[in-house]
């Protein structure tokens, strides 16, 4: 999990993520983001969850579509930043899922607690 902390707010969890490259495939842009913002080579695994999200911004709404994939991580993997971490990203962290279910987006907090959750989660006002 990323560890990331605004002014204002408590320390929040997100997933590692961010925009696929033109001409990256989905599965080359989990790998990419995660060296980035975890410092990890993930491996890969299913697609767990699509989400459609509607984000505030100033300048209006932004449509945007969360993918989640199950990865794994090489065995001696020991938490760290990345290369290029996200802006508000202060460290990462191993989170037991019950607690991260708690600081993630109200969202994905329940739904990735559980496996029989839809792929498809619907709209999200985000």
């Amino acid at each position: 999990m990323q560890v990331k902390s605004k002014p204002g707010r408590d320390d929040y969890l997100t997933l590692p993520g961010g925009k696929q490259e033109p001409g990256e495939t989905l599965v080359q842009c989990v790998i990419r983001e995660c060296a980035e913002e975890i410092g990890a080579i993930v491996k890969v695994g299913r697609l767990l969850h699509v989400a459609e999200v509607f984000r505030r911004k100033t300048e209006g709404r932004r449509h945007q579509i969360d993918i989640f994939f199950a990865c794994t991580v090489p065995e001696d993997y020991v938490p760290r930043l990345g290369s290029h971490p996200d802006p508000a990203q202060i460290a990462t962290a191993w989170v037991p899922l019950r607690e991260a279910a708690k600081r993630l987006h109200p969202a994905y907090g329940p739904v990735l607690e559980n496996a029989a959750a839809p792929v498809y989660l619907g709209v999200y006002d985000g």
